[in-house]
């Protein structure tokens, strides 16, 4: 990649920073500054709803509830209290970051279109409260007399107050530059694209979602007040539901999710109306028939789709290899020597599902450091008690112990902290995220500096990302993806799917994996380096248990066996025993001869027969 595409996010700010300074030269009037202001306000909000739109993927159309809340708050202190510019611009942001926390509970039980339309009512509420609550807001005919806002006590003209808004312009693009390129940034587009997936690397999905809200609020408050200290006046009007689309579409038609999108995307539709005033009253067809070309033809948004191209014509840096010389898992990341005993114990776990009984009475204990193969027909019950044991499946009897720790009632991020990883029947990548930040997202847990120290890129934080990096760089080179590292994951092809799970997986410094159907198509050779990799991470005391249907895999690697049918134990015990077992041979190879035909084919390099799988 060039220099230039490298360094865009510093040159922008470079470049901004000339332009703001210039700016009110280059105005003229005070009615030009006084836009170019407003253009600055709206560009904060669209950065702090970006967070929320294209790092988390969730939609909010209750945006504009959050400006006034900030607005309104802001407004009230100022003329009735007579607090300071200032403490009116800390105490609107805390405000409506309060609001932003409540906004953030129903994403725990709704998504999509349903939390589009709570968002939709808060916006609706803050508005009709906005328009009642006479006596302190005054209603439609609003407040007035905002005084001028003052710095260190002395006032602000429009020139002062530009620059102090342009300012606040530069960080606001700078804390959604840092957080993009963090942990933080990593784990809430993770979310976005797999919950159980980021929760089975020990992040917490409605933390996440959380601070995004968060984030997106404390931005839209902080946009509200230096509104009303530039307007000196708000009423209802101001923040009407049409605002909160407005600001949803500066983000999209820039492009949700990258640095410079949201930028773009406010100053285009800050812009427009006053280019297309010519029009007269074809003002609002042309400028809804340049939003729809725009989006039909650009479905990214300007900076995504122009980033999309750029990656086709440009080279992608190699990795770096030096840190990546050979080393064993353990030198990458620390595995910890577990003792004899058992890992996880699963006794007398039952699940249903309506009147289904998925698991009845399952009874599992897995050694440590050991392979433990789970076999099984189809619908035998097998991913369901790996999701069961793995906190995504809330178990109806029975009891989960992993290490002597009671874990029944623990949630799969929380497993995660504690060692317990796994890998999934259908892969569950981050498509849009590279093969590198695959894996550098399951080192999330492993951060020792919090969200300001990422924010202010403190050099302890700056530290860590380069230790972490370099460590995701080894896995890959551990498990043969290294040359991969820069490729989206969604393009990998599908063996290599199977491994970069893995090698996530890995990252979360595991004493126990649950691998759940890992050869599942995948080539004899790619089964050979499979069960090579396997066996690799068990002489360094990782605990794994291995749901498969190619029986000869299993039986070749596996110390010790359950058999699962109908959601009940039917056999357990070494590969020999479980072969010979009476039960196992009716219900998994139908028959005696079936068996043979496995047994023969186990070292002959050929998959098990299609009836046994």
């Amino acid at each position: 990649m060039s220099w230039v595409a490298r360094h865009l996010n510093g040159l922008f700010v470079a470049v901004a920073a000339v332009l703001i300074l210039a700016m009110p030269d280059i105005a003229g009037n005070e009615y030009a500054l006084r836009f170019y202001t407003l253009m600055l306000i709206y560009m904060i909000l669209a950065l702090g709803l970006n967070v929320l739109v294209g790092f988390t993927g969730l939609v909010s159309l209750g945006q504009a509830g959050l400006y006034a809340i900030g607005a309104y708050t802001a407004a009230i202190l100022a003329t009735r209290v007579g607090i300071g510019f200032v403490p009116c611009l800390v105490l609107g942001m805390v405000f409506a970051g309060v609001f932003g926390v409540l906004l953030a509970y129903p994403t725990v039980r709704v998504r999509g279109v349903y939390l589009a339309v709570v968002t939709i009512a808060f916006g609706i509420i803050v508005e009709n409260i906005a328009i009642e609550w006479d006596s302190l807001t005054g209603s439609w005919v609003g407040i007035s007399n905002v005084p001028k806002p003052t710095l260190l006590g002395l006032p602000m003209n429009h020139k002062v107050y530009f620059y102090f808004v342009g300012l606040s312009a530069l960080i606001a693009f700078a804390v959604n530059v840092n957080i993009m390129n963090s942990r933080y940034g990593r784990a809430m587009l993770g979310t976005s694209q797999s919950e159980i997936a980021a929760s089975s690397l020990g992040i917490s999905v409605t933390a996440m979602r959380t601070l995004a809200f968060v984030l997106s609020a404390v931005t839209a408050g902080a946009a509200g007040v230096l509104y009303v200290f530039l307007n000196k006046y708000i009423s209802p009007d101001i923040f009407s539901f049409s605002d909160s689309i407005r600001f949803l579409l500066m983000v999209i038609l820039g492009g949700a999710g990258t640095t410079l999108g949201p930028v773009v995307g406010a100053g285009l539709l800050s812009y427009l109306p006053e280019l297309l005033q010519q029009f007269g009253e074809w003002q609002r067809f042309v400028y809804g028939a340049l939003l729809a070309a725009v989006m039909f033809f650009l479905p990214r948004g300007i900076v995504g789709s122009a980033t999309d191209l750029l990656q086709r014509f440009t080279s992608r840096p190699a990795p770096n290899r030096t840190a990546s010389s050979g080393k064993s898992i353990g030198e990458i990341v620390g595995v910890e020597t577990v003792g004899a005993g058992n890992c996880l114990e699963a006794r007398n776990i039952s699940l249903h599902f309506g009147g289904l009984a998925a698991l009845n009475k399952v009874d599992a204990n897995i050694g440590s450091g050991k392979i433990h193969g789970l076999i099984g027909p189809n619908g035998a019950g097998k991913s369901t008690l790996l999701n069961a044991v793995s906190g995504i499946y809330r178990v109806s009897s029975g009891r989960n112990y992993f290490f002597g720790e009671d874990i029944t009632k623990m949630k799969s991020h929380q497993l995660a902290r504690r060692g317990l990883a796994r890998t999934f029947q259908n892969t569950e990548m981050f498509g849009e995220m590279t093969v590198l930040e695959n894996v550098w997202t399951g080192f999330y847990s492993d951060y020792r500096t919090g969200l300001l120290s990422a924010i202010l890129r403190l050099p302890a934080y700056r530290n860590e990302e380069e230790k972490f990096r370099k460590s995701a760089l080894d896995l890959l080179e551990f498990v043969g993806l290294s040359d991969s590292a820069f490729e989206k994951a969604k393009n990998l092809p599908f063996g290599f799917q199977r491994r970069l799970e893995i090698a996530r997986a890995l990252a979360t410094k595991p004493k126990l994996i649950l691998l759940d159907e890992p050869a599942a198509g995948l080539t004899q050779s790619e089964i050979d380096d499979l069960r090579d990799l396997i066996i690799r991470l068990s002489e360094h005391g990782i605990t794994i248990v291995v749901v498969e249907h190619h029986i000869e895999l299993v039986m070749a690697i596996s110390s010790h066996i359950t058999v699962l049918d109908y959601g009940e134990v039917i056999a357990e015990g070494s590969a020999a025993d479980v072969q010979a077992d009476p039960k196992v041979i009716e219900a998994y190879f139908g028959s005696p001869e079936m068996l043979e035909h496995v047994a023969g084919d186990k070292n002959s390099g050929r998959s098990a027969p299609e009836g046994a799988s």
